[in-house]
């Protein structure tokens, strides 16, 4: 059995923000994560049935390079591994989103 603690809370716009190509939210991070954490949950506030469609990417913010995509096309309640240095996160290119909305991301731990 796991066990869930929340790391990191972010809220997304439904687009990418004013003057943004990809980026929909604020930075975020989930460096300080238990001992012990195997993956993270995402999840995305259960109040609206409508934001279970929603999609988005989790990108790096790089100051004065390309900011890659750590995670791919997520959805409130996919799993990932523990990729890349967990640091100046950002969502990107949410789909389906018609108003804004709060990814929280949970550590698993066994």
């Amino acid at each position: 059995m796991s066990n869930m603690q929340l790391v990191a809370a972010v809220t997304s716009s439904p687009h990418p923000q004013a003057g943004q190509s990809h980026r929909s939210s604020g930075n975020f991070s989930y460096q300080n994560l238990p001992p012990g954490t195997t993956s993270l949950l995402w999840e995305i506030d259960q109040s609206n049935p409508e934001w279970q469609s929603i999609s988005f990417d989790v990108m790096q913010d790089v100051s004065g390079g390309s900011d890659p995509v750590i995670f791919n096309s997520l959805m409130s309640g996919n799993r990932t591994d523990l990729d890349g240095s967990g640091r100046s996160l950002y969502i990107a290119n949410p789909a389906h989103a018609t108003e804004s909305f709060t990814v929280q991301v949970y550590a698993l731990t066994n």
